[in-house]
């Protein structure tokens, strides 16, 4: 399994409506996800804030632009283009990717003489 992180800044007075459409999200954008090879995705917004955090895991090391980026399978489906199109015009503009810095996989396996994982 493979994490990514991302954050993104939702634009002035957008945060509700932005909240409400992933609580009613559209099947085919699920099952769409699932199909390029995500196993989890968890979004989370920084208290007082319009700035939302992304973690995705996906079942391997895949390339996500090629997975769910334009000209993807993913964006094949009409619905799902569509999503993805709203979210990034009216919403967010797109997510930037995080470096991790630490990872207790790493790090703690490391300084413990553990096999990595």
């Amino acid at each position: 399994m493979t994490r990514h992180c991302f954050i993104t800044e939702v634009k002035e007075g957008k945060i509700d409506e932005y909240i409400n459409f992933h609580d009613n999200i559209w099947p085919e954008v699920c099952a769409g996800l699932r199909a390029a090879g995500l196993v989890s995705l968890h979004i989370y917004r920084v208290p007082g804030a319009r700035t939302l955090v992304l973690n995705i895991e996906t079942a391997g090391a895949i390339d996500l632009a090629k997975a769910t980026g334009p000209g993807s399978k993913y964006r094949e489906n009409a619905r799902c283009k569509e999503w993805e199109e709203m979210m990034d015009a009216d919403f967010h503009g797109g997510w930037t990717e995080l470096s991790e810095v630490h990872s207790s996989e790493k790090q703690w396996n490391a300084a413990l003489q553990l096999p990595m994982q």
